[in-house]
């Protein structure tokens, strides 16, 4: 891998929201990104990601939202005498209601039965479905220090996956925008990340472009069989759905894609068909 660092040029920092990589900025530039104490960041003399707060130099950009004055209430002491006799009318319908519910729920339980579709996932089943569902947030994606040519143009541009989880991920796409000078995008390349360890990372070296001075990194999709992960940043989770990167959700929710397969590596063919 290859860097090209200039010790003259300023300071430049990267920052992640959790779904993408943005940057370099300087220190300036930081200003209008409305950072906070809890954006991460990450610079070349940054070992890794690293809080906002606890970078001293970008202590005294930190946007600090005022805090909101407490709410005063005001509370009715009077007391007011129970009245026993309302009190036991009261406990003698909760009583009723209570044997009769207990009653309902046995009989309708005794008359029903349930398939493995009709029972809710819990909301903490296991520790492979909490990380499928924060998996942005162990996977990331930055680049080196790439070269810009005096008249636009990107070279020597390394794109590095970080896998922080304790799962193999079976292949990761990203794609890279070059970015022009006025903000707009010249052209999209993507890159393919294949057999990424445990807790460790791989890069690979991208496309030069003859035009650009800046590009923008995007994971795009993340699918791990070990996981059963199958992450696209474009599917958008229904609401209520306890675990929407499962394959086997995916497969619930695409199931043309399967109807006509006998028999089929349910990971295998959504990675293939990405």
């Amino acid at each position: 891998m290859k860097y090209i660092i200039n010790k003259n040029v300023v300071k430049k920092y990267y920052l992640h929201n959790g779904h993408e990589t943005t940057g370099p900025f300087d220190r300036e530039d930081l200003h209008a990104q409305k950072i906070n104490c809890d954006t991460l960041v990450w610079s070349e003399d940054l070992n890794e990601w690293k809080k906002a707060s606890e970078v001293d130099e970008l202590k005294v950009i930190l946007q600090k939202a005022p805090i909101p004055p407490p709410i005063s209430i005001k509370q009715n002491k009077q007391y007011k005498k129970p009245n026993n006799r309302n009190t036991l009318k009261y406990l003698v319908i909760v009583i009723f209601l209570m044997v009769f519910a207990a009653i309902a729920g046995t009989i309708i339980s005794e008359n029903t039965e349930y398939t493995d579709e009709d029972i809710p996932i819990p909301a903490d089943d296991s520790v492979e479905r909490q990380i499928r569902n924060n998996i942005t947030s162990l996977v990331h994606v930055i680049n080196n220090q790439y070269s810009i040519d005096t008249f636009g143009g990107i070279s020597n541009l390394d794109v590095i996956i970080n896998n922080n989880s304790n799962y193999t991920l079976d292949q990761v796409t990203v794609a890279i925008d070059y970015i022009k000078n006025n903000g707009g995008i010249y052209k999209t390349e993507n890159l393919t990340f294949n057999n990424i360890p445990a807790e460790q990372n791989i890069s690979i070296s991208a496309p030069d472009s003859n035009r650009g001075v800046a590009v923008r990194l995007t994971i795009q999709t993340i699918t791990s069989l070990e996981l059963n992960l199958c992450y696209d940043y474009q599917n958008i989770p229904a609401v209520g759905n306890p675990d929407p990167f499962n394959c086997n959700q995916y497969e619930k929710n695409n199931p043309d894609h399967f109807d006509a397969i006998p028999y089929y590596n349910r990971s295998q063919y959504i990675q293939e068909h990405r």
